[in-house]
């Protein structure tokens, strides 16, 4: 199965730590965007990172090598779109995105539900995948809570991730966002076991150096849930940590 940052898999995550604008499954489902939502006018977002391992579907994908990423995101009413690239500076691997995705808000709901077609240049692979997703903003203490659904047509088989998360301002500057996630894996990772696959806790920082410039910081901690030592795609479900660091220009 190709490696995915559904990141890259949150709120403060999605929108501060991965990319503002478009998909994200993951306070990181591992899309490597965040939830799309309707914009009455035209936005943007540019994003440039690096996170210390490639985190998707709850496993170290590159086994522990790192991945600079960059994307460009641009909103408008229902219309969401993006391109993102990753690229691994310690072996031959990267990874190109190209996203689109329609919304919808209804009172303390937003739905969401797109395409994304992923080349994987180095192999000359590629893959597409829908996805499709629920934030609820109506919960008590501004908690959110949201559930996506992304299925590939190469592996023909799909990924799902509830998470919780809470965005705190420290200073107006400053915000914190934690976030809780849970993933199932159901024929995604081919070679991987089906069922409970990991559940994550995410912390991210964002902060504004200016009205459209943010620097932000994450570090995300995953257990392996049911991992099968008989399955290959189970050998990079582990119990691990790793963070990245950001800078993302709003227009």
């Amino acid at each position: 199965m190709h490696i995915f940052l559904k990141s890259a898999g949150i709120w403060l995550i999605y929108y501060s730590v991965s990319v503002l604008a478009l998909f994200g499954h993951e306070p990181e489902m591992q899309l490597p965007f965040g939830h799309p939502h309707a914009q009455q006018s035209v936005e943007g977002h540019v994003h440039l990172g690096w996170e210390s391992s490639y985190f998707s579907e709850g496993r170290d994908s590159l086994d522990g090598d790192s991945l600079f990423v960059g994307s460009f995101e641009m909103g408008w009413k229902h219309l969401a779109g993006g391109v993102w690239y990753g690229y691994s500076p310690d072996r031959r691997y990267d990874e190109l995105q190209l996203t689109l995705a329609l919304t919808q808000s209804i009172g303390d709901f937003e739905f969401y539900g797109g395409f994304t077609h992923l080349r994987f240049p180095f192999d000359g692979s590629y893959d597409n995948e829908i996805g499709a997703g629920v934030v609820w903003s109506g919960l008590p203490m501004d908690v959110e809570l949201s559930a996506d659904l992304y299925y590939s047509f190469d592996a023909d088989g799909y990924f799902a991730e509830i998470s919780a998360s809470r965005e705190f301002s420290i200073t107006d500057r400053l915000s914190l966002n934690v976030a809780v996630l849970f993933g199932i894996n159901q024929g995604y990772v081919t070679d991987g076991h089906d069922g409970a696959n990991n559940i994550a806790l995410r912390l991210g920082l964002g902060f504004a150096l200016s009205d459209s410039v943010t620097v932000t910081v994450h570090t995300t901690y995953s257990w392996a849930l049911g991992k099968d030592a008989g399955s290959p795609g189970d050998d990079y479900l582990i119990d691990f940590c790793h963070w990245g660091v950001g800078l993302q220009w709003a227009f």
